[in-house]
């Protein structure tokens, strides 16, 4: 893919991010407080995959325009830490929050994987986006997850999608992050723990 489309999807890819961050979650929290956080977590997930990307190299961290160069993880990481403080801030929830912006993440990670060309990810980020779909409407009601409470979705999603990046890209460092994302599950869902 040339630069110049690359470019284009990414701005439009972006535009589209500050929308859904304004539209999906202007209903639970304030619109201002939502569009302050869109704009401020798409420049630190921007930041954050250009610097994991060049990392050895510190004179090209600030070139975020290149979107082809990019580790989307460095981004994700990035962006979580913004979530935690943003909800530490305001006294929200994480996980709720999490949830509640995931379709934001999906979205800007699956730009990127486009640009730069990465489809394995692309259909794995579908596949994760399907058994959430298929699991938004039916989690409440699994015999194990007692307290009910949302957070559900974002820690499965985090599970099914790091042991299949691990499986990709043959680094199994990643089962860490999804063993990690199944002991808050199993505690988030335990109601001793969640309250």
């Amino acid at each position: 893919m040339n630069s110049t489309l690359q470019i284009i999807i990414g701005i439009i890819g972006c535009l589209v991010y500050l929308y859904l961050c304004w539209r999906t979650m202007r209903e639970n929290y304030r619109e201002e407080d939502m569009i302050a956080f869109g704009w401020v977590s798409l420049l630190v997930y921007l930041i954050g995959s250009r610097i994991a990307f060049v990392w050895n190299e510190p004179k090209l961290w600030l070139e975020f325009w290149k979107m082809g160069q990019s580790l989307v993880l460095g981004g994700y990481g990035l962006w979580l830490l913004l979530v935690w403080l943003v909800t530490t801030d305001r006294k929200w929830k994480f996980f709720v929050f999490a949830q509640d912006s995931l379709i934001n993440l999906m979205w800007i990670n699956f730009i990127f994987w486009v640009i730069g060309g990465q489809w394995k990810l692309v259909l794995l980020l579908i596949f994760v986006g399907l058994i959430n779909w298929w699991f938004s409407g039916r989690y409440r009601s699994l015999r194990w997850y007692k307290s009910g409470k949302k957070g559900f979705l974002f820690l499965m999603a985090n599970i099914i999608f790091f042991v299949g990046l691990s499986i990709i890209v043959s680094n199994y460092y990643y089962l860490i992050i999804s063993l990690l994302s199944i002991v808050g599950l199993a505690m988030l869902g335990n109601e001793r723990y969640s309250k």
